[in-house]
């Protein structure tokens, strides 16, 4: 290989062996090729990738009042689909930003092999997966634990519905905003839904990056760079989160 290219958000590595030291007959060193191993971070594009689609399901929000207003039918439901598109994929954004997040944490976390033959046997939910690595990376307290799952449980269930939608013919719903029954997708998949959960990822990852405790230096190490790139996504601090005084 001619050389690597490294950019900012990566991390890089010189696996074991990937440098040699060697000594000729004449006692003069030689080093052998330099192999080294990267990683880019893709949990705050995807972070900004679920801030971009909501911005989108926002504007087409704007649009569908604006339609529903009107007397067009074709308008009505074009301006539902929009909506729903943007929001859904917003929504599936948000929940591979957490499962990015979590992929990079795991590899710093010692899990029982007990436990792990537990979860497959049990079929453990992904987001019980998730919050007890990130309890267990972050030395997260009982509280703080069970705000997490909660979070993480109504993330990981709209992913679920995008990625597995039903195919079957089922009774509408009420969507809540404009008072009249819709295919379910439409009422679960709006602007107002996607920011809530939008919100609710980038807020765990910002918090974890800038208040967690981690105990592992690698995590260490990751949250101080993946707090920089954060910051340009929130430099004012995320909304959600509560800025700590230093005794907290």
């Amino acid at each position: 290989m001619p050389g690597v290219f490294i950019s900012r958000g990566m991390t890089v590595a010189i696996p074991a062996g990937g440098l040699k030291l060697n000594i000729g007959p004449d006692g003069t060193p030689s080093a052998s090729p330099l192999t080294l191993h990267v990683h880019f971070d893709v949990c705050p594009t995807w972070c900004q990738l679920a801030l971009q689609h909501l911005a989108e399901a926002r504007s087409r929000r704007d649009a569908r009042i604006t339609a529903w207003n009107g007397t067009n039918d074709n308008k009505k439901a074009e301006s539902l689909e929009r909506e729903f598109e943007a929001s859904m994929q917003a929504t599936m954004a948000a929940a591979i930003a957490l499962d990015s997040f979590y992929a990079v944490v795991q590899t710093h976390v010692q899990v029982p092999p007990s436990l792990v033959k537990q979860w497959r046997t049990r079929r453990t939910a992904r987001y019980s997966q998730v919050t007890e690595i990130l309890r267990r990376g972050f030395r997260l307290k009982p509280e703080g634990t069970t705000i997490l799952r909660q979070h993480l449980k109504k993330i990981y269930h709209f992913r679920d519905l995008a990625v597995h939608p039903s195919g079957k013919i089922e009774a509408p719903v009420v969507h809540p905003e404009l008072d009249v029954g819709v295919e379910w997708r439409f009422a679960y998949f709006r602007a107002a839904n996607a920011e809530a959960l939008v919100n609710a990822a980038t807020a765990i990852v910002w918090d974890l990056a800038n208040n967690g405790k981690p105990t592992d230096e690698g995590i260490r190490k990751y949250m101080l760079a993946l707090r920089a790139r954060m910051a340009e996504l929130f430099p004012a601090g995320h909304p959600l989160v509560q800025p700590r005084t230093a005794e907290s």
